[in-house]
């Protein structure tokens, strides 16, 4: 799958992510660090990872084809962990051209999966999370 429209559907998730915590969490900066977290363990929980694993731009690349492939979980607390404060950086600077609210975290969805393409976390991603089922 093309990674752009990879990005708009994490934007798409990222706003669900939004829409959920919003209507509990009223603190800007607590909604970033809540969503940042949940966006990404949920993301495992529901099985996106492994999805990304045999479906996903960078992994496509990366990983053997004839192979299927499962996401592990080993440092999902940490990295659910980094994504919560990626989340608080990038919103409080998005913040500040964007107006606070659904279109930020839309937005900011998109961007940051893009950043992650082009950084190479996301190949990072497939090479050390995703295992060969046998």
């Amino acid at each position: 799958m093309n990674y752009l429209f990879e990005s708009i559907f994490v934007g798409v998730y990222t706003s669900f992510i939004y829409l959920l915590f919003s209507l509990f969490i009223k603190n800007f900066y607590v909604l970033l660090l809540v969503c940042g977290f949940f966006k990404h363990l949920l993301g495992s929980i529901i099985g996106l990872w492994g999805w990304y694993c045999n479906n996903g731009d960078a992994c496509v690349k990366v990983l053997i084809q004839d192979q299927q492939y499962k996401s592990n979980t080993l440092h999902l607390m940490s990295e659910s962990i980094y994504e919560s404060f990626i989340f608080l950086i990038v919103g409080t600077m998005l913040s500040f051209i964007i107006k606070k609210g659904i279109y930020l975290f839309f937005i900011m969805g998109i961007i940051l999966h893009i950043m992650a393409e082009y950084s190479g976390i996301h190949k990072k991603f497939c090479m050390n999370t995703c295992d060969k089922i046998d």
